[in-house]
């Protein structure tokens, strides 16, 4: 994935699910999308028994992370986590933004790991 292109593509389709048809951006945002995923590094099966990596980025209310586990001295992906902020949080100053931010993907993140250790 590039994060140039790509880091605020999610938003227009937060927009497509409110509505029955897509317009063109959205449409362009869906495309990127899927470009990206069959491009991304496939995702590794969680091993409970090794810790576990949180990476956040948040950008225009949209939070994007990856949850990774040690593969030899590599950070295998077995987690791909997309949120966006909600209105208030979106209101906040940015060092707030960035704590609800991974605040909100450490909860999602959380179900994926069954409370195992992570960092």
């Amino acid at each position: 994935r590039d994060p140039e292109t790509s880091r605020d593509t999610p938003e227009p389709l937060y927009e497509a699910t409110k509505r029955g048809e897509r317009e063109p951006g959205q449409q362009k945002a869906f495309e990127e999308i899927r470009r990206a995923l069959t491009n991304a590094p496939s995702l590794g099966l969680p091993d409970t028994s090794k810790p576990c990596f949180l990476y956040v980025h948040e950008r225009t209310g949209v939070v994007v992370g990856v949850l990774t586990q040690m593969l030899g001295s590599w950070h295998c992906p077995v987690a791909y986590l997309s949120k966006q902020l909600d209105s208030v949080a979106q209101g906040w100053p940015l060092c707030l933004q960035a704590l609800a931010a991974t605040a909100l993907l450490v909860s999602e993140a959380d179900k994926l790991t069954m409370g195992h250790t992570w960092y």
